[in-house]
C-alpha cells in the first residue's frame, strides 16, 4: 500500500495509539486491496455502551486513548446510561460508573460527546461525496443512501482508528464501482408507519450482497431512516438507491439486474418472525433515536392514548432539547424520554422482560443485547392496545 510522507510519519514515529492505529488501517486496507490512505472528515466512533463492550473493551479504551487526540471531526454512538437520569433507569451505581469510565475515555481524545445514533441529524449533515468513517450501521447506510456520502460499515476499532489519524483504506463503498446496484426491488405491499421496518427486515434476508435499486419508495426521510437502519440488521448493505430520491441513482445502474418483490406476505412474516412476546411490559421507541420532529409526533399519540404501561423514548440530547414541549407532554402523559442512550444498548433487564416497539432494528437486537421477549408492532396500535 502506497503511504504518503505524512501517514508513514503516523506509522513510524507517530505516538503509540496513532502507530497502533496507522497499523490496523493499513492492515484492514491490504486485506481488501487498497491502494492507498484517503483523508475522512468525520469519524462516528462505536464500542461506548459498556453493555455492549464490557470490562475488556473499556480497558482497551483507557490504554488505547491516554495518549492520544482526535484529528477530525469525531461523534460517539450511544452509551448504556441517561448521562443525567440513569438512576431512574433502575441501572445499579458500580453499572453507571463503568459506563462513566468510558464516558472520561472518549472525552479525554476530544470527541463531541452526542452519543448518538443519527449524527447526521446534529448540526450539520455530511455532504454527497464527503469521506467518512461510520462504525454504526444504521447511520452508515443513511449517510450512504439518503445523503450521497461515502463511508464503509466500519468496525468500532477501524472507525477509532480513523478519528486519530485522519485517515481510511480506500476501498468498498469509497469507490465509484463499488456503489453501483446490484438488485431491483419491486415492493408489491402497503407501506407507512413501521411497514417501513418490516419491509427492511424482509429485504435484508432476500439479499446476497448486492445494493437494492427501487424504482419507487415512497416515504419521508424518517421513513428511510428506519428502512434502513432494519435493512443493515437483517443484511450487510450499507446503500440503497430509490429512483428520482436519492442522489446517485442515475449512476447507481449498469446491465440487467435480477428483481426481488416484496409482498404483503413477505411483510407479514417478518413480523411474525421477530415478535417473540405475548404482553409486554413496556413499549419501546427509538432504535435510531427519535428525531425532534419525531418526538413531536409522539407526544400528540401519547396525549391522545394516555398508554398505562411505561414508555421509553430514546433519542439524542440535540433533539431533545430542541422538542422541550413534546418531551414534556410525553412524560406528563406517563413517558420517559432518555438521552445519550438507545432501546438496544441501555441495560432494559434490569427493569422488564418483554419490550413492545416498532423498531425492525430494535425487534432484532433487543433480544441478544437486552434479553428482551419483543413484540413488533405499530406504535399507534400498541398505544391503543395498552391504554
Amino acid at each position: 500500500m502506497y503511504l504518503t510522507p505524512e501517514q508513514e510519519k503516523l506509522l513510524q514515529d507517530g505516538r503509540p495509539s496513532e502507530q497502533t492505529a496507522m497499523k490496523l488501517l493499513v492492515t484492514l486496507g491490504e486485506v481488501h486491496g487498497a491502494g492507498r490512505l484517503i483523508p475522512v472528515t468525520w469519524a462516528h466512533v462505536s464500542g461506548a455502551s459498556y453493555l455492549t463492550i464490557g470490562d475488556t473493551g473499556l480497558e482497551f479504551l483507557e490504554d488505547f486513548c491516554h495518549d492520544v487526540s482526535v484529528r477530525v471531526k469525531t461523534t460517539v454512538n450511544p452509551i448504556s446510561i441517561d448521562l443525567e437520569r440513569w438512576r431512574e433507569m433502575g441501572v445499579p451505581k458500580e453499572y453507571a460508573e463503568k459506563q462513566m469510565k468510558i464516558v472520561e475515555a472518549y472525552r479525554g481524545i476530544g470527541v463531541e460527546e452526542t452519543y448518538s445514533c443519527t449524527p447526521y441529524l446534529i448540526g450539520q449533515p455530511p455532504s454527497k461525496g464527503e469521506h467518512l468513517a461510520w462504525a454504526e450501521s444504521s447511520a452508515a447506510i443513511y449517510a450512504n443512501a439518503v445523503l450521497g456520502a461515502r463511508t464503509n460499515r466500519e468496525g468500532g476499532p477501524s472507525a477509532l482508528s480513523s478519528a486519530v489519524t485522519g485517515f481510511t483504506p480506500e476501498f468498498g463503498l469509497h469507490l465509484d464501482e463499488n456503489r453501483k446496484a446490484g438488485v431491483k426491488v419491486n415492493v408489491e405491499a402497503k407501506l407507512g408507519g413501521m411497514r417501513y421496518s418490516l419491509l427492511g427486515l424482509a429485504l435484508g434476508t432476500m439479499l446476497d450482497g448486492e445494493i437494492p435499486y427501487f424504482q419507487k419508495l415512497p416515504g419521508s426521510d424518517e421513513d428511510l431512516k428506519w428502512f434502513g437502519a432494519a435493512l443493515a440488521s437483517t443484511s450487510d448493505a450499507t446503500l440503497f438507491h430509490v429512483e428520482k430520491r436519492t442522489p446517485e441513482w442515475r449512476n447507481s445502474l449498469h446491465g440487467r439486474l435480477r428483481t426481488i418483490r416484496v409482498t404483503e406476505k413477505d411483510l407479514k412474516d417478518a413480523q411474525r418472525s421477530f415478535s417473540t412476546g405475548e404482553e409486554a411490559d413496556a413499549i419501546g421507541i427509538g432504535s435510531p433515536q427519535l428525531s425532534a420532529k419525531e418526538l413531536e409526533a409522539i407526544a400528540v399519540l401519547m396525549k391522545r392514548y394516555r398508554p398505562k404501561l411505561p414508555v421509553w423514548v430514546f433519542s439524542s440530547r440535540d433533539a431533545k432539547s430542541r422538542a422541550g414541549d413534546a418531551v414534556k407532554t410525553i412524560e406528563r402523559y406517563g413517558g420517559r424520554v432518555w438521552a445519550d442512550t438507545c432501546l438496544e444498548v441501555s441495560p432494559l433487564y434490569y427493569m422488564f422482560k418483554t419490550m413492545a416497539t416498532p423498531s425492525g432494528k430494535g425487534a432484532y437486537y433487543l433480544p441478544s443485547l437486552c434479553k428482551q421477549k419483543v413484540i413488533l408492532e405499530d406504535l399507534a396500535k400498541l398505544l391503543r392496545r395498552y391504554s
